[in-house]
């Protein structure tokens, strides 16, 4: 339970990072490779999870062999757990 919580939270916490970079910061969506807001919130997710220092996929038994896998998945986790819970809250506001 509270590992979805944290997950509900960092992925906030990374989306509103990156809206702010990107309202704030207009140079940054001039860069090829981060030129894509998506991208942008996939390698967000990714330096909080290292920054953090937390261990999603840990939490939910996975045990990686290298810590650098551990960081990418958690960073991924982060940015699809994110987008599953946009989804569900644009579909419950339009009822």
């Amino acid at each position: 339970m509270y590992t979805v919580a944290l997950l509900v939270l960092m992925g906030l916490v990374t989306s509103s990072v990156v809206t702010l970079v990107t309202d704030l910061v207009p140079a940054v969506t001039r860069i090829p490779v981060l030129g894509n807001p998506d991208r942008l919130f996939v390698l967000a997710a990714i330096l909080l999870a290292w920054l953090g220092d937390v261990s999603i996929l840990g939490a939910f038994g996975m045990n990686a062999g290298q810590a650098w896998i551990d960081v990418v998945g958690s960073g991924l986790a982060i940015a699809g757990f994110a987008s599953i819970t946009n989804s569900v809250v644009s579909y419950l506001d339009r009822k």
